[in-house]
């Protein structure tokens, strides 16, 4: 491992135990077991380690829709599949939404950060709604409305999960409900 990816994980851990402010880059170089003046080799501060881990979560979601929206061009992405895999990647990359929601309204930067990561994941599940109202297998729906409720139920329930884990994981039902709500029962057409 890079001393640079060293630092951007011995920060993700420490922010999402004990916060961004709280932080600082002394106990951060104590903890990875390197020099302060190491840590400002690679970053110039600790708000700019925060941008790169939060730029690495926007890519990682832009990877993950981009794996959506091919399967989508092939006709191979069903609903759930699509609830599924946001679940998981929501799941993988836990202590990024820990950092996200820990920081959300003390910096910009992560406001910003959010609201692209809010923007992405509503633009996609829109264009999923669309393509399926198209093709007859999804109810009429507002995208724009149904698309930022199901990306916020996400948040919601990843909230739950990180802060109060003794709650029953919804995610199953969650992905039932929005079948249920969403998809069109193309057999009983027929």
């Amino acid at each position: 491992m890079s001393t640079k990816d060293l630092i951007l994980l011995t920060a993700k851990d420490m922010i999402s135990e004990v916060g961004f402010h709280k932080m600082t880059t002394s106990n951060l170089a104590r903890r990875a077991d390197i020099s302060e003046g190491t840590i400002y080799r690679h970053f110039e501060s600790k708000e700019d380690i925060l941008q790169h881990i939060l730029d690495t979560f926007d890519q990682k979601y832009q990877t993950l829709a981009e794996q959506c929206r091919a399967r989508m061009d092939k006709g191979t992405l069903s609903l759930e599949d699509l609830l599924g895999s946001h679940f998981e990647f929501l799941e993988v990359n836990a202590a990024d939404i820990k950092i996200v929601l820990g920081t959300y309204s003390i910096l910009e930067l992560t406001r910003r950060s959010m609201s692209r990561f809010i923007e992405r994941m509503r633009g996609l599940f829109e264009e999923f709604l669309a393509r399926g109202i198209r093709q007859g297998t999804i109810r009429e729906v507002p995208l724009g409305d149904t698309g930022m409720i199901i990306a916020n139920m996400f948040f919601g329930l990843m909230r739950i999960k990180l802060y109060w884990p003794e709650i029953a994981d919804f995610s199953k039902e969650a992905v039932e409900f929005c079948r249920r709500s969403l998809v069109l029962d193309t057999e009983a057409k027929q």
